[in-house]
């Protein structure tokens, strides 16, 4: 499975799931409602925690789209981590134009939270880099 990753083109195997990921996320903030799941708190707590998860796979899609050789330097997660936040910048923008939705300063700093969780957690497996097979297989896919 992995040797068939690895001979993927790049733009299949790194692009792609960056470019369908941001598609997904404007295609559910054009949405006037999401999901109703009955209560305001259980609401919050789930678009809220939403938004952490999602953004943080953008930012490790975004790490790997810049990195294709998976390197983890500061250079290449800053960058990673600023094209997350203004991909969240603009999305709560692109919410003022949808009828029922309107731009939240707390969906961009969990948005925020999120991508920075993950360029932490990528920097940290790049320092403590355990010497297993299944670790190095994770980072390389």
């Amino acid at each position: 499975m992995t040797a068939r990753i690895e001979t993927m083109p790049r733009w299949l195997r790194d692009i792609a799931p960056l470019v369908f990921l941001m598609a997904l996320i404007f295609i559910l903030s054009a949405q006037p409602t999401l999901v109703d799941l009955g209560g305001e708190t259980i609401e919050k707590i789930f678009h809220k925690s939403a938004h952490t998860v999602v953004y943080a796979m953008l930012a490790w899609l975004w790490w790997r789209a810049l990195s294709p050789q998976r390197q983890i330097s500061w250079p290449v997660l800053f960058a990673a981590l600023a094209l997350t936040v203004l991909y969240g910048i603009s999305d709560e923008y692109h919410q003022s134009f949808v009828p029922g939705r309107h731009p939240e300063i707390f969906d961009m700093l969990f948005d925020t939270s999120g991508a920075l969780s993950m360029v932490l957690l990528l920097r940290f497996a790049a320092l403590h880099r355990p010497k297993s097979f299944i670790f190095d297989r994770l980072i390389s896919i």
